[in-house]
């Protein structure tokens, strides 16, 4: 197993469902995933098209995961996501409509790629495989509603706060405009509550 391999298997084993039951599914996985990928910072992902429903495993760096917003003349930041995360475009794969989500190199990247039609190939054979991908989208998800919480705060302090103490990671990793999006506030509002 190369490198990417070896941490993309690492991911799976600290997922809250992981048992030794999973350790063949979880070596076929890994097995399939391709080379890794490279992007240099502010690169679009260009590989998930609007065909793509493949999974990918962001091995280091970070990624912003831009939405098309019809309400401002910019896109807005939808996540930012770190390493050692699993993350697909939702609208393609779930929707089978043209992406609104796109992705950004935030920082120098590497990730790896898991084809769909891999996934459905090892799940016909081992339905236990989804268990696996649910409780992955499920740690996706429990970070999402987090900061669903966070962004109802009413003080900007308060939101900065939270950033800072339930994702230290991501508040080191940030520039100010970036946790300004985050925290959905403005450049103007977050230099003013620092």
């Amino acid at each position: 197993m190369n490198s990417a391999q070896l941490e993309m298997k690492a991911y799976f084993e600290s997922l809250p469902v992981y048992s030794e039951q999973f350790d063949e599914i979880i070596d076929q996985v890994v097995s399939k995933v391709g080379n890794s990928i490279k992007k240099k910072r502010g690169q679009l992902v260009d590989e998930l098209s609007n065909s793509n429903k493949d999974f990918w495993f962001l091995k280091q760096g970070y990624l912003k995961e831009m939405y098309k917003n019809p309400f401002d003349k910019e896109d807005s930041l939808f996540s930012l996501i770190p390493p050692k995360s699993i993350f697909v475009n939702e609208d393609t794969l779930f929707n089978d409509q043209h992406p609104k989500h796109y992705f950004i190199a935030y920082s120098d990247v590497e990730f790896i790629r898991f084809r769909f039609s891999d996934y459905e190939a090892i799940n016909r054979k081992t339905p236990l495989l989804n268990i696996l991908y649910l409780s992955g989208t499920a740690e996706i998800q429990k970070n999402r509603r987090a900061r669903l919480l966070m962004l109802r705060m009413r003080k900007t302090s308060d939101k900065i706060r939270w950033v800072k103490e339930y994702r230290p990671d991501l508040f080191h990793a940030m520039d100010k405009v970036t946790l300004a999006q985050y925290i959905g506030v403005s450049r103007a509002g977050l230099y003013r509550a620092l």
